[in-house]
């Protein structure tokens, strides 16, 4: 097949890269305790340690979410469910600063156990962090790195097997945004389990 080069300028990594990104919901609070709550898929472990978890997420400068994390040094990572998009798309709109965006979904929360942002309860899975450290690689962008201080999902899942899990949670994908400036959403319809033999002849 033959190639060719992609340019890379603003938004490459939704526009130009093929790249299949998990789905968060971001929930944070400000000074005056209101809440926040936005779609954020640049989220990845930073240390797989059991002994010192912590995950990073990127955030726009500009945006509510970086504005209250370095604030209250908090955030609740919530992951939806692929049946949920609607309400997904709708938390990513621009609400006037101090809006709960959450209160235009059918999303309900409930307290988290060590931070004041709350988990979202439709979620499947839940990460409660405080900020550990701030990573700035460029004028536009944050990288938080949260120490985890709790991991929560719905009763009963974590004891399923690995594809049963998988199906039950229904997690969405996130592959960008289209031409239109749509954004693009993909859900699993095939999981196939391949035995490695990691021994060398």
């Amino acid at each position: 097949m033959e190639k060719e080069k992609i340019p890379i300028h603003i938004m490459w990594h939704i526009d130009a890269l093929m790249h299949l990104y998990p789905v968060t919901i971001v929930t944070t609070v400000n000074k005056d305790g209101i809440v926040n709550a936005a779609p954020y898929s640049l989220v990845l472990p930073f240390c797989s340690s059991p002994k010192n978890p912590q995950i990073m997420l990127n955030v726009n400068n500009a945006w509510n979410t970086a504005k209250n994390i370095l604030e209250t040094k908090e955030f609740v990572l919530n992951y939806p469910k692929a049946d949920q998009l609607k309400d997904i798309v709708e938390t990513s709109r621009f609400f006037d600063e101090g809006e709960n965006e959450l209160l235009h979904t059918k999303y309900t929360t409930s307290p988290a156990s060590h931070v004041k942002p709350p988990i979202i309860n439709e979620c499947y899975q839940h990460i409660e962090c405080r900020l550990n450290r701030v990573i700035k690689p460029s004028g536009l962008q944050t990288n938080f790195i949260g120490d985890i201080l709790e991991l929560s999902m719905d009763k009963g899942v974590y004891d399923m097997p690995r594809l049963e899990r998988a199906k039950h949670v229904n997690p969405p994908a996130y592959l960008g945004v289209d031409e239109e400036m749509r954004h693009v959403f993909g859900k699993i319809v095939d999981i196939t389990p391949v035995p490695v033999d990691l021994k060398v002849d």
